[in-house]
């Protein structure tokens, strides 16, 4: 009785964690694109948001993403979220009422495979780091297009494979974070069919859904915990959230990096010296502040247009 009762409360624990994760992840990530404008103006420019726009957002959890497009939007439109999680749908909903864009935008509950919407719906009919998830995103893209008019755009933003990391005080775990992240992917790759580095073969991708006047954008995404810019606590919250899912996945993550070709005592390394780092981190506010390691991904944004004639 006394382990049921446990197991039950750490299960409590852990749920009542990812609800508090999920809401101070949000708030994250808008402060950060608060402190990069000119991220907004490169999706402004970039997918041609214009007034009177009929936008589908696939794949869109609880709506981040959705409402990003509806403030960022310079006039009247419409956008519709489609996700295959009835939760993550009605997490949305509350969202967005929150911020007061029910008006402008309505989520449905579909799967991205056979989409909820007639043929030829959406002026711009997008993703935002959901083909990374399918062991055939092809199939997605060309629902995606099938829903989207003629003359209109399809997007993704996705991860590309350009990551970096460099500790100027620690170059044997720089190397070995290196080896890890490229182990996870490959791990990832191999056991699931998933490609977390495919934002550089999304051009390919949309010609091969029949897509036309293919583009592609990278925005480069770098921070540092010494940027004077992001408030301290928000970068102990980030730190302490992204350890704490690590150690609840750790066995599905050790698996991973196993897969990818990671010796155990390098991933059992890496978990070591990772937890050292984390409590230092935690401990002292000014060895956090001054730590100057350096961290960049890169996030494709490809576009393509559906053909004008009818073929």
């Amino acid at each position: 009785m006394v382990k049921r009762l446990s197991r039950k409360k750490t299960s409590i624990s852990q749920a009542a964690f990812r609800v508090r994760y999920l809401r101070r992840s949000r708030e994250l990530w808008r402060r950060y694109l608060e402190g990069k404008p000119w991220v907004g103006q490169l999706y402004t420019r970039f997918l041609g948001l214009r007034p009177g726009m009929i936008i589908v957002d696939v794949g869109c959890g609880t709506g981040d993403f959705t409402r990003y497009l509806a403030r960022l939007n310079p006039g009247k439109c419409r956008v519709i979220g489609v996700d295959s999680r009835a939760a993550s749908i009605k997490a949305a909903q509350v969202e967005t009422k929150k911020a007061g864009l029910s008006k402008r935008i309505v989520f449905k509950v579909g799967d991205v495979n056979k989409l909820p919407l007639e043929n030829d719906y959406a002026d711009l009919t997008c993703c935002r780091t959901l083909l990374m998830h399918l062991p055939d995103p092809l199939i997605a893209v060309k629902e995606m297009t099938r829903v989207t008019r003629p003359g209109g755009s399809v997007v993704a933003v996705e991860p590309g494979g350009m990551r970096t990391f460099h500790d100027p005080k620690d170059q044997k775990f720089t190397e070995l974070a290196l080896a890890v992240e490229k182990a996870y992917r490959a791990g990832i790759k191999k056991l699931e069919g998933k490609d977390f580095a495919i934002g550089e073969k999304l051009p390919g991708l949309f010609q091969e859904a029949g897509l036309v006047g293919i583009r592609a954008e990278v925005q480069a995404d770098a921070w540092i915990y010494s940027d004077p810019r992001r408030r301290l606590s928000d970068v102990k919250d980030e730190i302490k959230f992204e350890w704490q899912m690590f150690k609840e996945n750790e066995k599905t993550e050790r698996r991973y990096l196993l897969a990818g070709g990671l010796s155990p005592e390098r991933a059992r390394s890496f978990v070591r010296e990772q937890e050292r780092r984390v409590k230092q981190y935690l401990s002292n506010d000014d060895k956090l502040r001054n730590n100057t390691s350096t961290y960049g991904a890169s996030i494709f944004i490809t576009i393509g247009n559906k053909s004008a004639k009818d073929d």
